[in-house]
């Protein structure tokens, strides 16, 4: 069977060729496109490169090839849906306190409840809007009402810098309960309320200070 010929228009010189691709590079999607779409095309076309005649691989061992893509891909793998689930609860997240009316002691005594009725997800979203609507009161944290749990935790974090770590790891904890549908266990729950104690009876740093971060419990 003879060969098919391509249209003459589709038989660019070099000239040309090398403005298609420059007119290609400047797609906006090249720039847009996340890391990790990247790194999957590359491991794709890997695994394309296996399936190409032996010479084609320039020189480098099958097997290490083979290896490395497949060391890759498990890579791309384990971290993707994890990278896309943290982009969804990002762009989900909203108010902690969506009830203004309800007090720090209000929200403590429903966490308190929460934890002995084994519903630890409730009981960790109500320990941190305890400690939010507390830092709110004591004027620490201007504008709780409004505040996402991320900035809640960066907000009260200076404020309070030895809890920084437990401060992250309560508001992540708290966006992946309440928008990524994630679950919270007992030590957890107890965690974040031992957290808003904590911080209830600590004196906030001076303006200026800088203190080493201490964890002081697990939310994570």
């Amino acid at each position: 069977m003879p060969t098919p010929m391509l249209p003459r228009a589709l038989e660019p010189g070099p000239d040309q060729a090398r403005s298609w691709l420059r007119e290609e590079l400047r797609a906006a999607t090249y720039h847009q496109e996340p890391l990790v779409d990247r790194l999957w095309r590359w491991v794709m076309h890997r695994l394309d490169d296996l399936s190409a005649p032996p010479g084609h691989l320039s020189g480098v061992p099958t097997l290490v090839t083979v290896v490395v893509t497949l060391l890759v891909a498990g890579l791309v793998l384990w971290v993707l849906p994890r990278v896309r689930r943290e982009r969804a609860v990002r762009r989900l997240a909203g108010p902690v306190l969506e009830d203004p009316s309800v007090t720090a002691a209000q929200y403590r005594e429903r966490a308190a409840s929460a934890r002995a009725a084994g519903r630890y997800g409730e009981a960790v979203l109500d320990s941190f809007r305890a400690m939010a609507r507390d830092m709110g009161n004591r004027t620490l944290l201007d504008d709780a009402p409004g505040r996402t749990a991320h900035e809640v935790s960066v907000a009260v974090a200076a404020a309070f810098p030895p809890f920084a770590g437990d401060l992250a790891r309560a508001g992540h904890l708290f966006d992946s309960v309440r928008y990524g549908n994630g679950s919270a266990g007992a030590q957890q729950a107890e965690d974040v309320a031992a957290l808003d104690t904590a911080l209830a009876r600590s004196r906030p740093a001076p303006t200026g200070a800088s203190t080493a971060p201490v964890a002081t419990g697990r939310t994570s």
